[in-house]
């Protein structure tokens, strides 16, 4: 029996050595620079996202804020917030590869009175900074399709940037992932969210996670000029409005958000400095 008491032994002191360790790494967890935010810039984690008054220049009124620029508009996030800003009053110009493919998706939507439509590819990064000419806020919701294609943010994104410096423009939101992390951002070892991540890193071939966070990383360390938001839902589900969400730095967050959720929390910030510099994870509150 002596030759089974070692084998034993060795596997009861890893696995404790592994419970320690991962007991460890969540108590030394932190959230990075997600909730830093910009030099001189108030703002919140925990005001449910809702819009506040801006004190940024021009913001506040919606009217001030005229035309919001999409980038991603025939995804599912996009299909969801164009309906949603026509309905609030902006005029909405929308970048899209295929007019026919948005005109199929949003029905008579197509054809309203507000909505504009540049064709363009994110490839074609002068086109994508022209089409930020005449905006007051920059909305990207876009991302690989497939997921297994090389990603186009990374380019894509800094595009927008210059687009918006060129053009005046300051609010600038773009849509990342709950699985991506930011600079200084540590998990737990044995967590949920990072299992997740990497089955959707190696085991499915996505390349939305590293596309996105090489964004991430792009403006926290270069655009300190711009007043942007990277939001980080995490899984979609379709269906309509569920309820309000519950910005968080939680990266094990479970559940599913409804793209018309995101799509409205989203358009809530256009005119808040709440999140400004800031890149929070969207879930919805627990239920108590």
């Amino acid at each position: 029996m002596a030759f089974l008491l070692v084998p034993a032994a060795y596997v009861g002191g890893t696995t404790l050595l592994l419970a320690a360790g991962d007991r460890l790494s969540k108590f030394l967890a932190s959230p990075g620079v997600a909730a830093d935010g910009l030099p001189g810039r108030r703002g919140y984690l925990d005001d449910g996202g809702e819009a506040v008054p801006s004190t940024s220049a021009g913001g506040g009124d919606v009217s001030r804020r005229r035309c919001i620029v999409v980038f991603g508009a025939t995804g599912d996030t996009g299909l969801a917030l164009v309906p949603k800003a026509l309905e609030m009053g902006y005029h909405v110009r929308v970048f899209v590869r295929s007019r026919s493919k948005l005109s199929n998706e949003l029905g008579d939507v197509a054809f309203h009175p507000q909505l504009e439509v540049v064709e363009g590819d994110l490839a074609d990064l002068e086109a994508v900074e022209e089409a930020v000419h005449g905006a007051d806020v920059v909305i990207s919701v876009a991302g690989a399709k497939p997921e297994t294609a090389p990603g186009p943010m990374t380019t894509a994104v800094p595009a927008m940037v210059a687009g918006c410096r060129k053009h005046g423009v300051r609010r600038l939101i773009v849509q990342a992932c709950a699985l991506c992390s930011v600079p200084g951002e540590r998990w737990g070892w044995f967590t949920s969210g990072r299992l997740t991540r990497a089955v959707v890193r190696w085991q499915l071939g996505s390349n939305v996670v590293d596309d996105n966070e090489r964004v991430i990383q792009y403006l926290h360390r270069e655009v300190r000029d711009l007043d942007w938001t990277v939001t980080r839902p995490t899984f979609f589900e379709d269906g309509e409005n569920k309820g309000s969400l519950a910005p968080n730095l939680d990266p094990c967050a479970p559940g599913a958000v409804s793209h018309a959720d995101v799509a409205s929390w989203t358009l809530a910030q256009v005119d808040s400095d709440a999140y400004i510099g800031k890149m929070p994870r969207l879930c919805y509150p627990p239920v108590m």
